[in-house]
């Protein structure tokens, strides 16, 4: 009988240790739920979408005592859905806007992932993870 009590102490810790680990490791547990930018529409496909973590980057300007007019911009309809100021930017240059953007901002808080690489932000594994949930 005594051993049977022991076995149980033992084995329901553990089984709610890993229960839990296994619930903090997925995504969303951190607000780790990637959304990709839409905007603007990609003809040329030479790279996977970049998918970010919407949520992080929300709760980071929060800490900072900042809101979503830091990326969104305010239109006569309200908030806009995408990015920045892209619309206003002529077409052939919204990418180049983009890339400055995004790359200006981690380097200026030294925040996020550094930013050496293309595939650190335009990810064949992340793109296909998301492409199926967005």
């Amino acid at each position: 009988m005594q051993e049977k009590h022991i076995g149980l102490r033992i084995i329901l810790p553990c089984l709610l240790f890993l229960t839990f680990g296994l619930v903090l490791s997925s995504g969303e547990a951190y607000g780790e739920e990637r959304i990709p930018f839409t905007y603007p529409p990609f003809s040329a496909k030479k790279m996977p979408p970049v998918f970010f973590t919407h949520d992080q980057h929300i709760a980071y300007l929060a800490d900072k005592g900042q809101d979503c007019t830091t990326c969104h911009h305010m239109t006569d309809e309200g908030l806009a859905e995408s990015f920045a100021n892209v619309r206003n930017v002529a077409p052939s240059k919204q990418m180049d806007y983009l890339h400055a953007t995004c790359t200006e901002c981690h380097v200026k808080l030294a925040k996020g992932p550094r930013l050496v690489d293309c595939r650190t932000c335009h990810s064949e594994r992340i793109a296909s993870e998301n492409a199926a949930k967005n």
